[in-house]
C-alpha cells in the first residue's frame, strides 16, 4: 500500500510538471513572434534596393539616365523585352509586401500603432513603384499569397490603387499625429525614429502620387490642402528631412559603391559597359551645370592623358542609347573614338553611401509645378523652383575635409555661379519643360522616378537608337510567372480587351 502511494505521488508530480514543460522548452533565440522593430530595417533596406537596383539599370536606361555600349544589354537598351525580363522586378517587391503586412499585423496586436502607420507608408512607397511601372496591380491582396483563398491576388485599376494609397497615407499621417509625446520608432534606419519625419515622408509622398495622376483627374484642392496647411500636413522642409537611406559601406553596400577602388586613382569602373547617356551629359553641359562632375567621370582616355600631362583637359562625353553592335562600331569608325571616350558613373557616386527614395528637391519642383499650373498653392513658382535647384546642388556638398580630387563636391562658388545664369531661372516661355528637366536630373539613378516624370510631362526629349526593336518602353511587362495568375488573366480579359499589355502599352496616368 505504501509502495502504491509513493508511485501515485510521483505520477501526480510528473503530470503537474507537464503544464510547465512547454514554457521550459521555448528557445529564446527563436521566438514564435518577431518584434515589429526587428522587421523594420530589412524592409527599409529592401525598399531602397527595389528603387536603386532595377530602377537605375532598367528604368534608368529607358529614361536615358544611363546607356550601355552598343550591342550590350540588348534587352534593355534596344527594348527586346518579354515577361521573362521582369521576373524578379515583380517577385521581389511582392515578397517584400508580405513582410510589410506582418509588420503592420504585429504592430496592431502588440498595441504599437507607430509600426502600423510606418508599415502603411512603406507599403505605399513600394507599391507606388510597382503601380507606376506596371499600371494595374494587386493592392488590397498584395503579399497575401500565404493566406488561404488569396494565393492568387486580385487586380485593381491603377486609378483605384492611387486612391487607396492616398487613403493609407492620410490614415498614417493621422495615426502618427495622435501618438503620445515621446513615442519613437525603434531600429529605424531611415529617419532615426523620428515620428515627424515619417509624417513628412507620408505627406510628401502623397504630393508625388497626386501630381502623378494630375493629367487625368483634378487634384488641385488636394495638393493645395497639403502645401497650404503645414501644421496638418507637414512635408519635407530641407535636405535634412528627405527620405535618403544612409548605408554602412563597410557591410551594407550602396548599389554603386566600389569597395576596392582601382589602383589607377580614378575611383570608378572604366571596365564596365555602363555609360552616362548623351542626353544627360549634353543637358548638363548646356547650362554649365556642376552636377556633371558629380554624376560622370572624365573619359578614361582623357583621364590617362591628363595624368601624364596636366595641360591636357579632362573630357566628359555621353553615350547614345540603343545602338546595335554594328552601329557602335560605325560610330567609332566615323568619329575616331572608342569605348574609353565615353564617361562612366562618377567618382562621387562610386563613393556614395546614400540612396535617395524621395528628395526635398523633388517635392519643391512639384510645388513649383503646382503653382505654375494654378492649383491654388501659395508662393511664387520662380522662387520655389530656384530653391529646389539649389537643394539639388546641396546634396553634393564637401565630405569632411576631402578635396575635390578625393571626393568631388559642388562648392559655394559653383552654386552661386550656376544659379546666377539667366538661362537657369524659370522662364515664362517653357516653365513646365524646365521643371520636368530638373526633376529628371535630380532623379539621376532613381530611374523609376525619372521615367515616371518623363512619361507624365514629356521632357527631356529622348532619342532612341536608330534601329531599336520598339519605341521607348512606357511600362514594365508582367513577369512570365505572374502571367499564369488566373486573376490577372481574367483582369486582362475583362479590362484590356483580352490582350496582355506589352512594354509599349501606356499606363493610366500618362496623358
Amino acid at each position: 500500500m505504501k509502495k502504491f502511494s509513493i508511485l501515485t505521488g510521483a505520477m501526480l508530480v510528473l503530470l503537474s510538471s507537464c503544464g510547465k514543460f512547454e514554457e521550459i522548452n521555448v528557445n529564446p533565440n527563436n521566438p514564435a513572434t518577431v518584434p515589429a522593430e526587428m522587421l523594420l530595417p530589412p524592409i527599409i533596406a529592401s525598399a531602397a534596393s527595389s528603387m536603386n537596383g532595377s530602377g537605375a539599370t532598367r528604368a534608368g536606361q529607358f529614361v536615358q539616365h544611363l546607356a550601355w555600349l552598343g550591342g550590350t544589354s540588348e534587352e534593355d537598351g534596344r527594348y527586346n523585352l518579354t515577361g521573362a525580363s521582369f521576373r524578379e522586378e515583380w517577385n521581389g517587391p511582392m515578397r517584400l509586401i508580405k513582410d510589410v503586412n506582418q509588420l503592420k499585423e504585429i504592430g496592431a496586436t502588440t498595441n504599437l500603432p507607430q509600426y502600423v502607420a510606418v508599415g502603411s507608408i512603406l507599403k505605399v512607397y513600394i507599391l507606388s513603384l510597382m503601380a507606376d511601372a506596371y499600371g494595374d496591380i494587386p493592392y488590397d491582396e498584395a503579399g497575401m499569397g500565404n493566406v488561404t483563398g488569396k494565393e492568387f491576388a486580385h487586380y485593381q485599376a491603377q486609378q483605384e490603387v492611387y486612391g487607396l494609397m492616398l487613403k493609407d497615407l492620410e490614415s498614417a499621417n493621422q495615426q502618427l499625429k495622435t501618438l503620445p509625446a515621446g513615442t519613437t520608432v525603434k531600429r529605424d534606419i531611415l529617419f532615426s525614429g523620428s515620428i515627424i519625419r515619417w509624417r513628412k515622408f507620408a505627406n510628401s509622398l502623397k504630393v508625388r502620387i497626386l501630381m502623378r495622376q494630375s493629367a487625368k483627374i483634378d487634384v488641385k484642392a488636394a495638393v493645395a490642402a497639403i502645401f497650404n496647411n503645414p501644421t496638418e500636413y507637414p512635408v519635407f522642409e530641407g535636405n535634412s528631412d528627405h527620405a535618403a537611406l544612409t548605408y554602412n559601406n563597410g557591410t551594407d553596400l550602396y548599389h554603386w559603391f566600389i569597395q576596392n577602388p582601382p589602383a589607377d586613382g580614378s575611383g570608378v569602373d572604366f571596365g564596365g559597359n555602363a555609360r552616362i547617356s548623351d542626353v544627360m551629359v549634353n543637358l548638363l553641359k548646356s547650362k554649365n551645370d556642376p552636377r556633371l562632375t558629380i554624376f560622370a567621370a572624365p573619359t578614361k582616355n582623357s583621364f590617362v592623358a591628363h595624368a601624364a600631362d596636366a595641360s591636357k583637359p579632362l573630357e566628359y562625353r555621353g553615350q547614345r542609347t540603343g545602338l546595335s553592335n554594328a552601329e557602335q562600331q560605325a560610330a567609332y569608325a566615323s568619329t575616331g573614338l572608342n569605348k574609353d571616350d565615353y564617361s562612366v558613373i562618377g567618382k562621387r557616386i562610386r563613393k556614395e553611401n546614400r540612396a535617395f527614395l524621395m528628395t526635398y528637391t523633388e517635392l519643391m519642383l512639384l510645388k513649383a509645378e503646382a503653382i505654375q499650373r494654378n492649383m491654388g498653392v501659395n508662393g511664387a513658382a520662380a522662387d520655389v523652383y530656384l530653391a529646389a535647384v539649389r537643394a539639388s546642388l546641396e546634396k553634393w556638398n564637401a565630405v569632411g575635409s576631402a578635396s575635390q580630387t578625393e571626393t568631388p563636391f559642388i562648392s559655394e562658388e559653383q552654386k552661386t555661379a550656376y544659379l546666377a545664369q539667366p538661362i537657369v531661372s524659370l522662364s515664362a516661355a517653357n516653365p513646365i519643360q524646365q521643371i520636368a528637366e530638373q526633376l529628371w536630373i535630380d532623379a539621376y539613378l532613381n530611374g523609376f522616378e525619372g521615367w515616371a516624370g518623363w512619361r507624365r510631362l514629356g521632357y527631356p526629349q529622348l532619342v532612341p537608337g536608330p534601329s531599336v526593336l520598339s519605341p521607348i518602353p512606357v511600362r514594365y511587362v508582367y513577369s512570365d510567372n505572374e502571367q499564369n495568375n488566373p486573376n490577372l488573366i481574367l483582369w486582362v480579359k475583362e479590362n484590356m480587351g483580352d490582350k496582355m499589355p506589352t512594354h509599349n502599352t501606356k499606363v493610366w496616368f500618362q496623358p
